[in-house]
């Protein structure tokens, strides 16, 4: 088994049957989908009993878990693949994008994590943005400078790193996606960036990603990450990212003028 795609879900039944269907349909040998299931009520059991039936290569758990962190923690453990990717239930890939990622898995001799583009749509399935991180480096990313991989449905990275980095944090329900990308930066792995649309975000009214960024709470949240980072880094490397904070600042000031004097 080279690719473990994990799917934690909970009560998901609107969007989970294309999410299988999704990964199905691109199925290829050495590929295994893996459904953590945190005890849903809405039907989502009955789709996972009649898909395993159908697809050879779909694995599922259901029971109560504390939340996405821990049933993705459970799904690192039981994942089979060297490589996994995590799907949301209401996210996908792109079509054919999974036998295109195992190829570039061959060719990689170094842990490091595989990064591609992600189309963002809102609820009226229109694309809203595409999230392209081309340039990341643990100063950038702590002084907020550059686009990091918004969703996990548009990376791939060795099982292994956890290894490294240790798990997702059960107690964080919201940035758990930004901490591992910041983790892994820490720890000088590699983002290997192609310039290809890998996957999909559904920016969903009512979820709790788009809850958090209506309420303002995520920028909040995610600075308050920034810095417990930035509390680890030595002398020269908090005065970097500080200066890029600066620069940032000058920068919007500068901007919002120019946007005034235009008005």
């Amino acid at each position: 088994m080279i690719l473990t795609i994990i799917t934690p879900v909970f009560n998901g039944s609107a969007f989970l049957k294309s999410c299988i269907e999704n990964v199905a349909n691109q199925w290829h040998e050495g590929i295994e989908h893996l459904i953590i299931d945190g005890g849903s009520t809405d039907g989502t059991i009955e789709i996972l009993m009649e898909a395993e039936v159908k697809w050879g290569h779909l694995r599922w758990l259901s029971e109560k878990d504390k939340g996405q962190s821990d049933a993705m923690n459970k799904g690192i453990n039981l994942a089979k693949g060297k490589w996994i990717s995590f799907l949301n239930a209401d996210d996908f890939y792109e079509p054919d994008i999974l036998s295109h990622v195992l190829k570039k898995i061959k060719d990689i001799r170094t842990e490091c994590v595989l990064v591609g583009n992600l189309n963002i749509w809102n609820d009226r399935e229109e694309i809203i943005s595409v999230n392209k991180p081309s340039n990341m480096s643990l100063p950038l990313l702590l002084a907020d400078f550059c686009e990091w991989p918004y969703n996990p449905s548009a990376y791939f990275y060795p099982k292994s790193i956890h290894e490294k980095i240790g798990f997702f944090p059960e107690n964080e329900h919201y940035a758990m996606d930004y901490d591992f990308i910041l983790k892994v930066s820490m720890a000088k792995i590699q983002f290997k960036y192609f310039n290809e649309t890998w996957g999909n975000f559904r920016l969903l009214p009512n979820t709790k990603t788009s809850t958090d960024q209506i309420s303002n709470t995520s920028y909040t949240r995610a600075e308050e990450l920034r810095k417990s980072f930035r509390k680890r880094l030595g002398m020269l490397g908090r005065l970097h990212v500080n200066l890029l904070i600066g620069l940032w600042k000058i920068r919007n000031k500068i901007w919002s003028t120019l946007r005034l004097n235009q008005a």
